[in-house]
């Protein structure tokens, strides 16, 4: 193996370059699931949850790139680390090509969707399976809708995000304080869209007038990330004129950093 090769998507190619103490490691379990899903893929380009579950098997090959890479002497397998980490671009390149193919099967449907979401009664926007739902269509559409976040923050991942497509963002706001789960301070509402310059980002614009959560950014970010089917992994917060929400938060050292 030479620092110039780049990783593969496959568990035979790991398997032969695998150095001889690392006997096991995330990859052996990431890597099959991945190929399964990838060879599933090409066999039925038309089925847009195979693509999810390609894009989620993907995700799950960088986490356990990172996690075998933690195993790895630094010195002893200086290449063998080198290589490991362009799995990051193996993977970006790999689900740009899907994300690509979902957005032309999520247009051909879209009309059938929005019908669907106009539908949408208060109950329906708690379910977890609209919220997946909503969260593909504002990924692969890159158009704005309309958002409601309830933060928990003791528990992050059990925040509450409303999405909608019509309507105005101070009925989620209103919708989610009569559940009586968040006080005023915890709520906030706009407009949420995919960050056009990194997949993995979802921007929340906030309306005029709306709060601004204590450490939103980072709590929302662990919300995200507590649920693959919720598409993105970081969270972005501006205000209505597209300033950035200070997001005060202690670093290692319990010192206080704030981003602006």
């Amino acid at each position: 193996m030479k620092a110039s090769d780049k990783p593969q998507l496959s568990q035979k190619w790991w398997n032969a370059n695998r150095p001889p103490d690392l006997r096991t490691t995330p990859l052996d379990k990431a890597l099959p699931k991945a190929e399964s899903a990838l060879a599933t893929q090409r066999k039925k380009d038309d089925d847009s949850d195979v693509i999810d579950d390609c894009l989620t098997a993907l995700e799950d090959v960088l986490d356990a790139a990172g996690k075998t890479v933690k195993q790895c002497d630094k010195i002893k397998h200086k290449i063998l680390i080198a290589v490991l980490n362009k799995y990051e671009d193996v993977v970006d390149d790999e689900s740009s090509r899907l994300e690509a193919l979902q957005k032309k099967l999520d247009a051909n449907t879209d009309e059938d969707d929005e019908d669907d979401e106009d539908e949408a009664d208060e109950g329906k926007l708690f379910d977890k399976g609209y919220l997946y739902k909503m969260m593909k269509m504002l990924k692969s559409s890159g158009k704005e809708f309309k958002f409601g976040f309830g933060l928990n923050t003791s528990d992050p991942a059990t925040s509450r995000l409303l999405l909608k497509r019509k309507g105005k963002p101070e009925m989620l706001f209103k919708t989610l304080k009569k559940t009586g789960e968040f006080n005023d301070r915890l709520l906030t509402f706009g407009y949420a869209k995919a960050d056009p310059n990194d997949a993995k980002t979802l921007v929340l614009r906030l309306e005029d007038g709306a709060g601004e959560p204590p450490r939103v950014e980072k709590l929302g970010k662990k919300f995200l990330c507590s649920d693959k089917r919720l598409k993105f992994r970081k969270m972005r917060v501006v205000t209505a004129g597209g300033k950035a929400v200070a997001d005060s938060e202690p670093d290692d050292n319990g010192k206080v950093k704030v981003n602006v």
